[in-house]
């Protein structure tokens, strides 16, 4: 029985990856969004829906009369208006842990953000080996991003959009790990 022991934790630690540790972050990698599965995995709850079903869904205006859309086109973006985290409009996602307390977040044409462990001027943002969040407010809104990896090994990323006026939204994207991204 020792002896069985002792071959199982020698092969764990032969098959230990060179470099592995706590300080190992399983997030890093490259990663391409799951439409299927964000599909399901994205919030509908009753006060959401109902309370969205209710507001006016224009998204173009000409001559200040808002023109209906259609389907669950993103609303385009007003002058004035603070933008979305990048992670809602992008189909590849890259996540390299940099050291120093750094991470960089890449995103679909080359576009990326490097955020720093802690209080870095307002953008709070704190990570173990499976798990990223940050967080930050401006005077109109809230806004909080997780990405966690699951048990399935893909990554949810849940972002929430909280405005002093109005209701919270929740979008939850899941994405799979690209072949060559690496990671576990």
């Amino acid at each position: 029985m020792l002896r069985a022991a002792a071959a199982v934790l020698l092969s764990i630690l032969i098959g230990w990856p060179a470099g592995a540790g706590a300080d190992e972050l399983r997030l890093a990698g490259r990663w391409v969004l799951n439409h299927d599965l964000t599909r399901e995995e994205q919030p509908d709850g009753p006060e959401q829906r109902a309370l969205l079903d209710k507001l006016p869904r224009a998204g173009v205006s000409v001559g200040g009369v808002p023109l209906p859309r259609t389907g669950n086109a993103p609303l385009p973006q007003a002058i004035g208006s603070p933008r979305n985290p990048a992670v809602l409009e992008t189909t590849e996602l890259s996540i390299e842990a940099l050291g120093d307390d750094r991470i960089r977040l890449g995103y679909d044409g080359g576009r990326g953000e490097e955020l720093i462990r802690g209080d870095d001027q307002g953008l709070v943002t704190r990570w173990s080996d499976t798990r990223l969040t940050s967080r930050y407010e401006t005077t109109r809104r809230k806004v909080s991003q997780q990405y966690e990896l699951r048990r399935d090994g893909r990554l949810l990323v849940t972002v929430k959009l909280n405005p002093n006026r109005g209701p919270t939204v929740v979008h939850k994207r899941v994405f799979d790990r690209m072949p060559d991204g690496g990671g576990a």
